[in-house]
């Protein structure tokens, strides 16, 4: 309770303050500017601040999921729709190359919440299985934006056997780099 009073009262003050709106990230170096949604960086590289306009810029995809729903003895199927981008697509877009380089087989990314919460994909998975078909920038459900809980930017594996470990509400940023050498 005390935590949540905190909060609010920063958040308050930063309305109050005409901060801006842009949320902030545990990676991020500098305050973001109003208008970045993802925060990306690509080994050493300076981080790159990407826009709504860029990931526009990027081919939409649509992806509807069936869901399978139990609570008290009995089953709901529910279908979901969510609007988004490939991962493969927006890490392209970030300034990772991987075509033709083999010095990227062993590199990780690694998807942040604004609440710290992470989880980690291999290059193996994103670039060499079919799970790399399956796991998505989403920034709508069922036609609407993400709520405030979800986005505006979540993360999704779609082929995962459990869904809930790697899906990443309130995406914030994407960081990627090689395994260090033995």
């Amino acid at each position: 309770m005390r935590l949540r009073t905190t909060l609010h009262a920063l958040f308050a003050a930063a309305l109050a303050t005409g901060a801006s709106s842009a949320l902030a990230c545990s990676t991020d170096v500098a305050p973001r500017e109003a208008d970045v949604l993802l925060s990306t960086r690509v080994a050493d590289a300076a981080p790159r601040g990407l826009r709504r306009s860029d990931l526009e810029a990027l081919p939409p995809r649509s992806i509807a999921m069936r869901r399978t729903i139990e609570r008290d003895g009995t089953r709901d199927e529910q279908m979901l729709n969510y609007g988004g981008w490939l991962l493969r697509d927006v890490l392209t877009l970030a300034g990772f190359d991987e075509a033709g380089r083999h010095d990227t087989r062993t590199w990780v990314i690694e998807a942040v919440a604004t609440d710290g919460y992470r989880a980690v994909f291999s290059w193996g998975e994103l670039y060499n299985s079919a799970l790399g078909d399956q796991v998505y920038v989403i920034d709508s459900q069922d036609g609407r934006p993400l709520d405030a809980r979800a986005g505006p930017l979540a993360l999704r594996s779609l082929a995962d056997r459990r869904p809930g470990p790697r899906h990443v509400r309130n995406l914030c940023a994407l960081s990627l780099w090689p395994l260090p050498a033995r």
